[in-house]
């Protein structure tokens, strides 16, 4: 398959790398010259826009930022929907509200094209060694028709259902994570009440039956609040909020409010 690439962020950046060294014939676009340094020298081919890089693809995964960015690269003007070939496979890799990935997988229809709601989870290590999660929703004969791609990146590709249901799974997930990070800082805040030395309490969290990478998130930083600087802060409050819109009162909506208790502390810096 000839593959397409388009974002170069903390998790595009490994994914693609990824694809690369796995020997796949990939072309790449992105943004900000910088981005592409890493795959200098090469056999990469490196387009302008993302029209150009369209004409000779199969599949075209996209990792960036949100559903506006999505759009933007699929249908602005100089968008992949006006030179993919019809039938190609669109992955979107980028964490977006499951009715928007909606919306985008019927646009993208009319111009012939096949999308998979496709987010992952796992980190740059994982992505880099080919053991990320991807969380698919869209239709079985799509998946099946990038099954050789996908394994490039992971060694746990779950279905979930239709378009939507991979972003409500990743929206589940990056919640959890979210909550279990508010929950670590209120065992310290608990510790601390009871006089309990927060090193040692931290260290016996970290290596006890609570442990996650969640807390341990939490348990390396001095507080909740010193995670503001972190990748985390942006990722986890747009995650958190497009699951409580999506959420609203239905049963779940208590993890959301632990979760929130993250996203509040972030604002505050």
């Amino acid at each position: 398959m000839k593959i397409g690439f388009i974002g170069l962020g903390s998790m595009g950046l490994p994914m693609a790398q990824r694809l690369a060294a796995q020997g796949h014939d990939l072309t790449l676009y992105a943004r900000r010259a910088a981005s592409l340094e890493p795959f200098a020298g090469t056999g990469v081919t490196i387009a302008a826009t993302p029209a150009q890089m369209g004409a000779s693809l199969d599949a075209v995964g996209i990792c960036v930022f949100d559903a506006a960015g999505v759009e933007e690269v699929l249908f602005g003007p100089d968008g992949l929907a006006g030179t993919l070939r019809p039938g190609a496979v669109v992955l979107v890799h980028s964490t977006v509200a499951p009715a928007q990935i909606r919306a985008i997988a019927e646009r993208a229809a009319t111009h012939g094209l096949r999308v998979l709601d496709a987010p992952v989870s796992g980190g740059q290590p994982r992505a880099l060694t080919g053991e990320l999660t991807i969380m698919i929703g869209g239709d079985a004969e799509t998946l099946a028709d990038v099954t050789e791609l996908l394994a490039a990146l992971s060694n746990h590709v779950v279905r979930l259902g239709d378009v939507g249901a991979g972003s409500h799974a990743k929206l589940i997930n990056n919640t959890m994570f979210a909550a279990q990070i508010a929950l670590a800082d209120d065992a310290m805040m608990a510790g601390e009440a009871l006089g309990v030395d927060p090193a040692g309490l931290a260290a016996v969290l970290a290596t006890s039956s609570s442990a996650c990478i969640a807390s341990g998130v939490r348990l390396r930083a001095p507080s909740l609040a010193g995670l503001a600087e972190s990748p985390a802060n942006l990722t986890l409050t747009k995650d958190v909020t497009l699951m409580a819109d999506v959420l609203g009162n239905a049963p779940g909506k208590d993890l959301v409010e632990v979760a929130q208790r993250f996203v509040a502390a972030m604002r505050a810096r």
